[in-house]
């Protein structure tokens, strides 16, 4: 049982947008900090990207704009399994985000608000698939410990007929284990 793919995706393209744009909004204002006349043809396009000319808050806006795609792209981990349990990281991503983001993220992040994030089932062949391995897991295991079983109960007759002695016993009982 996974999320919506819709939303997931949109979170994560919300999430790596706003990656981008922070990161181009940074590295803009580092260069037109250091060299002001070097951008002035596009400081239209300095002034779209950009947020402010003010240093401290572009820094800041990066390092919030970070951790607020960390928290979109954390919460739809493993396609969106644990979403409903990662609420609190969505809201958190999605409210810093909206604040410091840019537009086309959280215009993205807004449009995911209305897709729902039903869980919906796997096809029969995954749920199939799924069930088969699980299966294998629980008989693997239950094989191991019937092999661990097995080798105690031999360790233990080799130490009752004196074939080992006790501090071997336990030695090798301490490595199967």
């Amino acid at each position: 049982m996974y999320m919506n793919k819709t939303k997931r995706n949109l979170i994560i393209a919300s999430a790596i947008i706003n990656l981008i744009g922070v990161t181009v909004s940074l590295t803009l204002s580092i260069i037109l900090m250091t060299n002001p006349t070097l951008l002035q043809d596009y400081a239209d396009l300095y002034y779209l990207l950009s947020y402010s000319t003010n240093i401290f808050y572009t820094v800041i806006s990066f390092a919030v704009g970070i951790a607020g795609s960390i928290f979109l792209l954390y919460s739809v981990r493993k396609k969106g399994k644990y979403f409903r349990r990662s609420q609190g990281l969505y809201a958190t991503g999605f409210v810093l985000i909206i604040f410091f983001g840019g537009w086309l993220s959280w215009l993205l992040l807004f449009i995911s608000m209305f897709i729902p994030d039903v869980i919906i089932m796997n096809t029969k062949s995954e749920v199939r698939q799924e069930q088969r391995m699980e299966d294998q897991q629980a008989k693997a295991k239950e094989q191991e410990y019937e092999e661990k079983k097995r080798k105690i109960e031999e360790l233990k007759q080799l130490r009752d007929s004196g074939a080992i002695t006790e501090e071997e016993y336990k030695q090798k009982l301490f490595d199967l284990l």
